[in-house]
């Protein structure tokens, strides 16, 4: 049995040893490793500067520079420090050199290498090689990112679909959205961050994705055309003001608001009466983007809506308007408490400070209303003391 024993604790004293060997051995490769790497980096990186610097002045790099280049990235870790160099120059500096920058990395050969990691099948590589593809924007290798797109891995879609985007070809990255499916694993805002960044023909992207069959997607290219601006757009976005699906009415709320079209400020101002609350709040938003005084007086009505948040973004967009304290000082004169307080939370979470402008004024109706709302807030405080020492009382 003690034989047993001893041959044990031999065996596994050789494991523990040769595990030790062996962590000692992976740890002094890594450094030799590291410091090869880092030796090859302060002789390639000067190299890599003057070679861009030169095209950068309005130079072409020479024929031997070009193959001198290719020979080096047939190495990994050389193609690699060439890469992250390059890369630094496409993330950081615009300008009319950069094609030239791209017709350096198809022909060093680069994007085939970057290319062949998005057909691997581990995700992680799929994805790097996916956003350097994207900043690299080589139209070359817009096909492979395409081929790929139908993978399940979030992070992997998300890259793709940010490649095509820097890449700016209109119908790849129409084809893309194409075909995404009705059960889409990015988020709406990512979506919409991916829109936003194209980089090629906005405007035939939105004209075509706007009319989608995919109301998601429709949606999606709605809120992004609302952040683009382009009042081209907005006879197309306005056709959703009319949906049925309440978020398609939504989106195209927000977008004719932030493009400020008064085209379609009647029916904007008739979706104050939506049967939905959350068109009728996202309207009252929307509505203070507009200057015409039209908007004003439903904007009063709205005060006394159900639903506290389209009256405070009534409130809110009342307070903004340049007439609006005319409208203030109509709902200080009425009775309507539930107008009142939503105009009162409104000045206290507005940036403008309109209400100190008011107090500070020398128009003495402006002093006026100051002073009426001022009382108005302390009779309401005193209110409340009254109703929680009843409480208390209890």
């Amino acid at each position: 049995m003690e034989q047993y024993v001893y041959l044990s604790i031999i065996f596994f004293s050789l494991i523990i040893f040769f595990l030790y060997i062996y962590i000692v051995y992976e740890k002094l490769l890594e450094i030799y490793k590291s410091k090869r790497i880092q030796k090859c980096s302060e002789e390639l990186v000067p190299y890599i500067n003057s070679v861009v610097n030169e095209i950068i002045n309005g130079k072409d790099a020479d024929f031997a520079t070009l193959e001198n280049l290719k020979m080096i990235c047939r190495n990994k870790d050389k193609r690699e420090i060439v890469e992250k160099r390059l890369l630094y120059y496409f993330e950081n500096f615009k300008g009319e050199f950069l094609p030239k920058l791209i017709e350096l990395y198809e022909y060093i050969e680069i994007i085939q290498y970057e290319i062949k990691n998005l057909k691997n099948r581990d995700n992680f590589k799929k994805a790097l090689a996916a956003k350097r593809i994207g900043e690299f924007r080589s139209k070359k290798s817009i096909n492979t990112p395409l081929h790929e797109f139908n993978i399940t891995n979030r992070d992997v879609k998300y890259n793709i679909l940010l490649a095509l985007a820097k890449i700016g070809e209109e119908d790849s990255f129409i084809e893309a959205f194409k075909n995404i499916d009705s059960v889409v694993t990015l988020s709406e805002r990512s979506l919409i961050e991916i829109v936003d960044s194209f980089e090629g023909d906005k405007n035939k992207i939105y004209k075509y994705m706007i009319n989608s069959n995919n109301s998601f997607i429709t949606s999606v290219f709605i809120k992004s055309a609302g952040n683009h601006k382009n009042l081209s757009l907005s006879h197309e976005i306005s056709k959703y003001l009319f949906s049925e699906d309440k978020e398609l009415r939504i989106a195209s709320v927000k977008a004719i608001g932030s493009i400020g079209d008064e085209t379609h400020l009647d029916t904007m101002i008739s979706l104050l009466e939506d049967t939905e609350w959350e068109v009728r709040a996202v309207t009252a938003r929307a509505l203070g983007n507009f200057t015409n005084d039209k908007i004003l007086i439903p904007l009063a009505e709205a005060l006394s809506d159900s639903e506290w948040y389209v009256r405070f973004n009534a409130a809110t967009s009342i307070l903004n308007h340049r007439d609006g304290m005319n409208v203030v000082s109509y709902v200080f004169q009425g009775e309507d408490k539930f107008a009142k307080d939503t105009i009162i939370s409104a000045i206290e979470n507005s940036s403008n400070n309109i209400f100190h402008l008011y107090e500070t004024s020398t128009d003495p109706e402006k002093k006026a209303l100051a002073l009426k709302i001022k009382e108005y807030i302390s009779m309401r405080n005193k209110e409340s003391d009254i109703w929680v020492q009843h409480l208390l009382n209890k």
